[in-house]
Order: C-alpha cells, then sequence, then structure tokens
C-alpha cells in the first residue's frame, strides 16, 4: 500500500550503561498520592475496548481523563459520542494522533493503552520510559519477544504497569479459584480454557483497501509490515491478520488462558506445545483459525486451549458449547468440576451434574480502581493482575499462534495419531466434525500444528525453524520494540 503518508521519526533511543532510554524527558510523578490528589489519564486506542474503560475510569474517585489519542481522528470523536450517551463527559480532554506527543505532556501521570496488539508493548515501554504508569489490555504483547522486553522495562524504568486481565479482580472466579486452591475438589486432574464466540467471516474485496481519510496511516501502522489490506471493514478486522492480530486465541482467549494459569499458581510456561485447526468455511481475508485446539502440560497438569469461532450450523446463530461453557475454564478434580469465569463460576459434583457450590461475580468492575490504588500507594504488590503474570498468560497464547503457525496440512488420520489417547481432545475432534458436516465439510482439511518446544523460565522457543513472525517479529523503522532483556 503505497500512500503519500508524513514520515513520523520515532524519537530514538540514545545508549545509557548498555540499555536504552528515551529522548524525552520524565514528567511522571514518583511520590505516593493523596487519596484526594487527582490522577490524569489519558486513553491511547479509541475503538472498542476504549468504550467501557472511559467508562471504568471515569466513575472512579479523583480521576480525570485528559486526553483522548488514536491514529484515526473519527475514532477520538466517537469515543467522545458513545461516552456522552452514558452521560460521560469526556468533551474536554485534549485530542492526539501521535502517542509520543502525549507521553511528552506533564498533565498525564497514566496511560491506559487499548490500541491494536501489536502497539501493546512498545507504547506500555515508552510510556515507562516517559516516567508514566501503564495499565495496558491484553494481550500485553504482540510477540513472545515483546513481552520479554516489556517485563524487563518494568524493571529498569520503576513504574507501575497492570494487565487488562480483569478476571483477577472478579469476586466469582477469585472466590472459585481459592476454593479450588485449597484443595476442597482434591487434586487437579485438568484445565480446559474455552474460547467459544460464535464470530463470522469478515469477507474479502479484490482492490487494496484504504484506509479512512481521518486517520494518519502511518501512525496506525507502527511496528507493522505495510501489507495490502483485502477486508472491507478496516477498524478491528486486524485482530485475524498475522501482521497485525493474533486471532481469537491472542484476542478473546488470554482471558481464559489467565485464569488457567491462576488456577495452576502461575507457574512457568508450558515446555512443549501442540495445536491443530483451521479457518474453515469462510472464503475471506482472514489469516488465523477460526477452529484452534491446543495442548500442553503446565505445573504437571494437562491443559487445553479450546477456540471454535464458527456456529454451530450456518442457520443457527448458536456457538457450540463446552461441559455448559462457552467462554470460560473447565478445571476438573478427583471430587468435583470449577466451571465458569468472568461475572461467576460454580462447582459440579463427581456426577457431572448436580451444582453443589456457586460464585457470584460482578465481572471484574473494581479492576481499574485496583489500578487506580497502585498508582497512588506507587506499590505493585497489590495489582490484581501484576506484568508478570499476565505476560505469561499471553505468551502461553503466542505459543499456541506459534504451534499452529508453524504446522502443515493435514488429514484426520495425522490429527488423530497426534493426539493419541487424549480423550477430551478426541471429543473435541469428533464434535468438530459433526459441527464441520453440518457446514458442508465432510472430508477437512486441518493444520497439524508443530510441536513447540520451549525454555518454561526463559520463554526461548528450542524448536529449529519454528514460524518466526509471533517469536520476534520484523519491525518497520522507526518503530522498534527496544531491546531490554
Amino acid at each position: 500500500m503505497n500512500l503519500n503518508i508524513k514520515n513520523h521519526s520515532r524519537r530514538k533511543f540514545i545508549g545509557s550503561a548498555g540499555a536504552a532510554a528515551l529522548s524525552f524527558s520524565v514528567a511522571g510523578r514518583s511520590s505516593v498520592l493523596g487519596a484526594n490528589e487527582t490522577v490524569r489519564l489519558a486513553i491511547i486506542g479509541c475503538g472498542g475496548r476504549s468504550g467501557g474503560l472511559t467508562e471504568r475510569f471515569s466513575a472512579a474517585k479523583n480521576t480525570a481523563i485528559t486526553v483522548l489519542c488514536d491514529p484515526d481522528t473519527a475514532q477520538m470523536e466517537a469515543l467522545v459520542a458513545r461516552s456522552a450517551k452514558k452521560d460521560i463527559d469526556i468533551s474536554k480532554a485534549d485530542h492526539e494522533q501521535d502517542y509520543r506527543k502525549v507521553l511528552e505532556r506533564d498533565d498525564v501521570d497514566a496511560v491506559v493503552i487499548c490500541s491494536p496488539n501489536y502497539w501493546h508493548s512498545l507504547q506500555s515501554i515508552d510510556a515507562m520510559a516517559a516516567g508514566k504508569d501503564v495499565y495496558v489490555e491484553k494481550p500485553v504483547s504482540h510477540s513472545l519477544w515483546e513481552g520479554q522486553q516489556l517485563v524487563a522495562a518494568e524493571k529498569k524504568y520503576g513504574q507501575i504497569i497492570g494487565g487488562g486481565f480483569q478476571n483477577r479482580s472478579d469476586p466469582g472466579p477469585q472466590d472459585g479459584i481459592q476454593f479450588v486452591q485449597e484443595g476442597n475438589l482434591g487434586k487437579i486432574l485438568s484445565v480446559h480454557a474455552v474460547c467459544m464466540r460464535n464470530r463470522t467471516t469478515i469477507d474479502k474485496v479484490s482492490a487494496p483497501l484504504k484506509p479512512p481519510t481521518t486517520l494518519d496511516y502511518d501512525l496506525w501502522l507502527g511496528p507493522c509490515q505495510d501489507e495490502p489490506m483485502h477486508r472491507p471493514r478496516f477498524h478491528y478486522d486486524w485482530h485475524w491478520i498475522w501482521n497485525t492480530g493474533n486471532g481469537d486465541v491472542g484476542n478473546q482467549a488470554p482471558h481464559e488462558i489467565d485464569m488457567a494459569c491462576w488456577v495452576l499458581g502461575d507457574p512457568a510456561l508450558p515446555a512443549e506445545v501442540n495445536s491443530f485447526g483451521e479457518r474453515f468455511g469462510w472464503d475471506d481475508a482472514g489469516e488465523t483459525p477460526n477452529m484452534l485446539a491446543t495442548w500442553y502440560s503446565q505445573a504437571g497438569v494437562p491443559c487445553i486451549i479450546e477456540v471454535n469461532d464458527m456456529k454451530l450450523t450456518p442457520e443457527r446463530n448458536v456457538s457450540p458449547v463446552r461441559d455448559g461453557i462457552r467462554v470460560g475454564i473447565v478445571v476438573k478434580c478427583e471430587g468435583g468440576e470449577l466451571r465458569g469465569g468472568r461475572g461467576g463460576m460454580y462447582v459440579v459434583g463427581e456426577d457431572g451434574k448436580t451444582k453443589t457450590h456457586k460464585f457470584p461475580g460482578d465481572g471484574g468492575k473494581t479492576h481499574q480502581e485496583n489500578f487506580l490504588a497502585a498508582v497512588r500507594s506507587r506499590s505493585a504488590e497489590g495489582l490484581q493482575s501484576k506484568l508478570v503474570d499476565a505476560e505469561k498468560s499471553s505468551a502461553v497464547a503466542h505459543l499456541a499462534n506459534i504451534s499452529y503457525m508453524s504446522g502443515a496440512s493435514s488429514n484426520s488420520k495425522a490429527i488423530d495419531e497426534a493426539i493419541g489417547d487424549n480423550e477430551m481432545l478426541r471429543t473435541i475432534r469428533m464434535e468438530q466434525s459433526n459441527q464441520l458436516s453440518d457446514w458442508g465439510i465432510e472430508s477437512p482439511e486441518y493444520k497439524l500444528g508443530r510441536s513447540i518446544e520451549v525454555n518454561p523460565v526463559s520463554g526461548r522457543v528450542l524448536t529449529k525453524g519454528a514460524d518466526p513472525r509471533l517469536i520476534k517479529r520484523d519491525y518497520r523503522e522507526p518503530f522498534a520494540v527496544p531491546q531490554l532483556a
């Protein structure tokens, strides 16, 4: 896509004792804030997720949104309009297209990053280097390497950074997971992260899509390569293109992966990850799979991530269900199962039917206040979603994608041989086969993901020849994530 666009040169990193440091001055606060002092926020990225975050942060006491930032001026205007319909007045907030200008301001204490995934790490690192605290949406990185640099940046700059994994602030998952961790159901036998989102095709156009006239394309593209887009909708559908997104295993599923890690005590990464899946039934511009099953062991417990974005049939506008759950986790234990997620969880007895305990939730509505409390106290100890955990949950999603992207087309027999006698994987395969048959796909050609070996502590991929795109991407200068680790 060759556009006549202004080249916004990113502020250069300068060497400092072998590390990188941004050249703009540090303007953030370092002292403890009083309860009545105002925390001044900038919203970076004004797409769909920004609405809910604006609502939550605006509701917090002594908090002001001073700046909105998005490469698309129409997105900022739309956020103001959407907020006004909820009686939230952010009309006085300044508008900036370039996030670097936001970081230079002295009326911003913290940034709320809800831009596209590929911006999360770079904007977070730059913000911390500028002395700003950071609330960053999931996944906190677009690749394994980025997450590692982000963790190093937290240590280097000492700013508060919290992840947007709000289930950690929901009393439903809090109480349910604590119930399991206290041993009330005996030993954990398996954990199943479920993501059934009932999505649809993004369609495809022959001529490359032109960006909106209200958008600075260079600032939107940032670290990504300049590739032609053949989808009809510019915003949001970047999720389903590898250059910009991570598919649903890196979009919705990080929330469920995070709960799976949480119930296991937030252990080290899995040492080996396998997968199978494909993008079935949709002849569109999307690249990421709409069915993906990933399996691995974490803390010695067998784990599965199941993503299925297809309707049950082309005519039935409903998604599949796994053990009564469409989005959440199923934790099988010796004495029963914990099921659910955001908004509430419950325990099913050994008969697999009787609900013995219920843990009501609220969707994690205090999550943003929890971040603000950390900003005021200058301590990350009380954060519900600490970066070290948010980064690992994001990394597991990346490993699932890396396995898939490194794989090759295979028939059903090869898939069955790969999953062996794993009863749940066989159930998933059978149900997928029935679902695809209802879509008129009788002999589906899957992609069998490559087995990816990983150093569980460092996160380094050990498998030679693995697809590198979500290990460490090729950056478009001058928007490169700095090497800090």
